[in-house]
């Protein structure tokens, strides 16, 4: 038995990260980073492709969340994870410069909620408690 598995192995087993942000700088940034950690990561550029996203992937370990973005925003995403029971222990982190954060921090599925601009190694902490394998 090996007691030091693969890292990319264990990568492979792991639930993935969805990122739902409309800033394509933002998006590819954090991708990579997480990516770097040999995380599994999807991402979509607004809330609508992240429930197509969510409908195709394995459910995520975690959501990270930017509020505003065109054709549905981060609240309506959220609200639309209501219908579904299937995402009823999805956890969302929320990121985003909108100073409606804490409104949207008291939706049950929120676990966290960084303004931008915030802090890599907090997402880091945030990615590392929530996405244990």
């Amino acid at each position: 038995m090996d007691l030091n598995p693969n890292p990319a192995a264990a990568a492979a087993t792991q639930r993935p990260i969805l990122i739902v942000e409309d800033a394509l700088d933002i998006r590819e940034t954090l991708r990579e980073l997480l990516e770097l950690d040999e995380l599994p990561v999807f991402t979509a550029a607004n809330g609508q492709l992240g429930l197509e996203q969510l409908a195709r992937i394995p459910l995520p370990c975690l959501v990270l969340l930017d509020l505003m973005m065109p054709v549905m925003d981060g609240f309506q995403f959220l609200q639309a994870l209501d219908q579904f029971p299937r995402y009823a222990s999805l956890r969302v982190v929320l990121i985003s410069a909108n100073r409606n954060i804490d409104v949207a921090m008291r939706n049950p599925r929120v676990v966290a909620g960084l303004k931008k601009p915030f802090e890599l190694n907090e997402l880091m902490e945030l990615v590392a408690t929530h996405c244990a394998c």
